[in-house]
């Protein structure tokens, strides 16, 4: 059987069309994604608001698959590092990526607490979204871009808690002047200067001596907030848990190292700080329904839960300007700077005056 010219060349293309495909498929494997180890950090319990999103398979880490394709992954390590220490592991490159509570690291990094500032932001839930778009402004993040560089770390978002207002004790405080010479667990510079300013006697204490603390009476209170202190059992220990809004803000910021962060590529740092913002703007929904879920526990117990008049409310917080201007001072060049991306997007009672401070 002969075959023409034609016949020959056109089977000649077909063989090497059928060779060529392989190798086409070999150059068109997708890379490998780059993995970023992750500290989760759980002191507050896993199933904390704070903390359950940023578990194995979690929220944070779908969101992540979605907005950067899959290229980018977490090799998530639970409490790796403590609460007093995630950020600076993450920012000497001990961990690449990793969450840290603000006030823990308040004393090293003050001007991250601005949000714990007393009557900045709005009571829940709308402070939560306050918040979160003040922290996301592309102002204020290049603002914190700027202090935290040189700590080798860059603040992607945040999980945020808006129930650290709570005093368990076994004392009633109704009012300002209950404050007076009470002994008090604090959390963090900016909450331990806001009851100093009422007439408290705040204390630092780890985590792990607060129920020994109470039980004993090195403490009459411990401030911390509703569902920390029902989960710990503090309700048992507590006649009274009374309600001030002392730190509308309690963050855990999503931080970065600085050198895994210029290794990613455009696409993978636009997905990871798309994850990031819609993380920070959830919160909200989850806090307030958190917020009357630990309601209703603690009224299921013996524990009376105290609440103060909105008069004596407002005269706490106009009692709180030596707090804004200690932190003003502590927090260094940028404080201002912060304040005013902050009252931008911030309605809660004390903004003016806090915007007035910052001019």
């Amino acid at each position: 059987m002969k075959f023409s010219k034609r016949t020959g060349i056109a089977a000649l293309a077909l063989a090497c069309s059928v060779f060529a495909i392989p190798a086409a498929q070999a150059q068109s494997k997708p890379a490998a994604p780059t993995t970023l180890s992750f500290n989760w950090e759980g002191a507050y319990g896993r199933q904390n608001v704070l903390v359950w999103p940023f578990r194995p398979g979690g929220r944070f880490d779908q969101l992540i698959a979605q907005y950067t394709g899959g290229t980018v992954k977490l090799d998530n390590k639970e409490k790796l590092f403590s609460i007093m220490d995630s950020a600076f592991a993450v920012g000497d490159g001990r961990v690449q990526i990793g969450t840290q509570s603000i006030p823990a690291a308040s004393g090293t990094y003050p001007l991250l607490d601005f949000g714990g500032l007393p009557g900045l932001f709005s009571e829940m839930p709308n402070g939560a979204t306050e918040y979160a778009e003040a922290i996301l402004d592309p102002k204020m993040m290049a603002t914190l871009d700027k202090f935290t560089q040189p700590a080798g770390f860059k603040v992607l978002g945040s999980a945020i808690s808006l129930a650290n207002n709570a005093l368990w004790g076994n004392k009633a405080i109704k009012t300002v002047a209950d404050f007076k010479g009470v002994k008090m667990r604090a959390s963090g510079r900016t909450q331990t200067s806001a009851l100093r300013a009422l007439g408290g006697s705040p204390l630092t204490l780890s985590m792990a001596e607060i129920e020994e603390a109470l039980s004993r009476g090195t403490v009459d209170a411990i401030t911390t907030s509703k569902s920390f202190g029902a989960e710990r059992g503090l309700s048992p220990m507590s006649k009274f848990v009374s309600i001030w809004p002392i730190t509308p803000i309690f963050p855990q910021f999503i931080v970065v190292n600085l050198k895994a962060w210029n290794g990613l590529s455009q696409q993978q740092k636009d997905g990871l700080l798309k994850a990031s913002a819609q993380l920070t703007r959830e919160m909200a929904m989850p806090l307030e329904q958190m917020d009357y879920t630990y309601n209703l526990w603690i009224r299921s117990t013996k524990t009376e839960m105290i609440v103060p008049d909105d008069a004596e409310v407002r005269k706490a917080m106009g009692m709180m300007q030596p707090v804004y201007k200690e932190w003003l001072e502590t927090a260094g060049p940028l404080g201002k700077e912060v304040l005013q991306h902050a009252a931008r997007h911030a309605k809660g009672p004390s903004v003016a005056i806090i915007r007035d401070m910052a001019k």
